[in-house]
């Protein structure tokens, strides 16, 4: 989880890292999960409602332009981020048995 006094910070981090013109730019973004360490976090769009997987490990390039954007998944729904987030603490755990 993300700490609720470095929401703003993170929330300028995302739309600092996206082009003037990219559509998250103008939407109510909030990066409720942040996997430890990494910049990789899981944001709620509060303009439509969409879960967001946001990795700044993987840069992507915008449009055939020179900027590059965090490589961005969406979820179709919070069941979708529930199933990944279980699949992910599976394989950490099969690694220790």
């Amino acid at each position: 989880m993300t700490w609720s006094e470095d929401i703003d910070e993170i929330i300028f981090h995302i739309k600092d890292k996206l082009p003037p013109d990219h559509e998250l730019q103008s939407h109510d973004l909030y990066p409720g999960i942040k996997w430890s360490k990494r910049l990789i976090f899981i944001v709620t769009d509060d303009t439509t409602g969409n879960y967001l997987l946001m990795d700044f490990e993987k840069m992507r390039r915008w449009k055939k332009t020179k900027h590059k954007v965090p490589f961005i998944k969406f979820f179709k729904d919070m069941r979708e981020v529930v199933d990944m987030i279980n699949h992910d603490h599976a394989l950490e755990c099969d690694k220790y048995k």
